[in-house]
């Protein structure tokens, strides 16, 4: 399952294949990594929370997920607790916060802590002039005129191959985790996913 937020809070949650009918992707169509397996998983947890089988039984039945077809869900392999950053910080203090946390991309919270977006280092740099070893940035710009808005963040019970697919099709670097009440709970990245890839017992994505 699948959400999109912007400023103005959550404006969608269901499958990834109504996602597609209401936020166009702007990547051009690649090869599905829909799951194929032969593996199941059981209950495991996530932020001190259960996930129980019936839930993902529940996500099964739901995405049409044959039984026998092997499911590492985003809570398996998201990173957690997830750094962020507000909505309010200049320019340059978001930069340094970035490269000292030494992350690409961190999610963008309100002042009520909801997610509103995205913040990637290719953001900021639109927005930084380097002099003389000095970072500067454009006058009275802050984190809200960089980020990327409507971002798409997956349900903690989402086969990880979906995720996958949303970075793909929306040029995602990362995918915000979300529960039921709009609240971030990890993220999963790129090397999040290439590291279930190639975990033991391998996760087979074009299998």
């Amino acid at each position: 399952m699948f959400a999109i937020y912007d400023i103005n809070g959550c404006s969608f949650r269901d499958t990834l294949e109504n996602l597609r009918k209401v936020k166009k992707s702007p990547a051009p169509r690649r090869p599905s990594l829909l799951p194929r397996g032969e593996e199941t998983i059981d209950q495991n947890t996530f932020g001190g929370r259960s996930v129980s089988t019936q839930a993902c039984q529940a996500y099964r039945g739901k995405v049409q997920i044959n039984e026998r077809e092997s499911v590492i869900h985003a809570y398996q392999i998201m990173s957690h607790p997830v750094e962020s950053i507000q909505l309010t910080v200049d320019i340059v203090s978001a930069w340094k916060h970035i490269r000292a946390m030494r992350h690409h991309q961190l999610p963008v919270l309100d002042i009520k802590q909801r997610i509103v977006g995205m913040l990637t280092e290719r953001d900021l740099l639109q927005f930084l002039i380097v002099d003389d070893n000095q970072i500067m940035s454009q006058r009275n710009k802050i984190v809200a005129d960089a980020m990327s808005t409507q971002v798409v963040a997956a349900d903690p019970v989402t086969d990880i191959r979906r995720v996958a697919q949303v970075m793909l099709d929306y040029r995602q670097s990362a995918v915000p985790v979300t529960n039921e009440d709009d609240e971030l709970v990890g993220l999963v990245s790129r090397s999040d996913i290439l590291q279930a890839a190639t975990s033991d017992p391998p996760l087979s994505l074009w299998a």
